[in-house]
């Protein structure tokens, strides 16, 4: 009889192990494929854009697109929002004299992270910048890209 019992609590445990372990195994499954949203600080100034180098297009879904730009400011990045009570426009600038700085440091990283669509971009102090892998699948060429785009600046 004890027997039994025990068989039983077996059965019961290794059904509830394999469940815990199929919600777990969803949960990270859905977290690794959840579309990413960009978050940032809002600035209130807007430049034209200047010059010969193309604006960098960084990060692009059906709700946002951010973006990289040279103006007579120095380096501004935008974000075009589409998502009903939300703000976009200017989200910051780099100066020339720091564009310059930063360019010295060579503090510009790009990680493309384990995420399947999106990898970020740190610029100075502006960290942690979502862009899109399937606009720029080689992180080196957008780092490239990058340094390019700072560089007119200097110019």
């Amino acid at each position: 009889m004890w027997q039994c019992f025990l068989d039983i609590i077996d059965v019961i445990s290794k059904i509830a192990q394999t469940g815990i372990a199929a919600f777990a195994a969803w949960l990270a499954w859905c977290t690794f494929l959840k579309a990413e949203v960009q978050e940032s600080t809002i600035s209130s100034e807007v430049e034209q854009p200047v010059g010969d180098v193309e604006d960098i297009k960084l990060f692009n879904t059906d709700k946002q697109t951010t973006w990289l730009r040279k103006t007579s400011r120095g380096i501004e990045c935008h974000l075009d929002e589409r998502r009903e009570g939300k703000s976009g426009g200017l989200k910051w600038t780099l100066a020339p004299d720091k564009v310059k700085e930063i360019l010295f440091t060579g503090d510009i990283h790009v990680n493309p992270s384990f995420k399947i669509r999106t990898g970020l971009l740190s610029i100075g102090r502006h960290t942690n910048w979502l862009y899109s892998k399937r606009l720029h699948p080689d992180p080196s060429q957008l780092h490239h890209d990058v340094i390019k785009l700072m560089k007119s600046v200097n110019a």
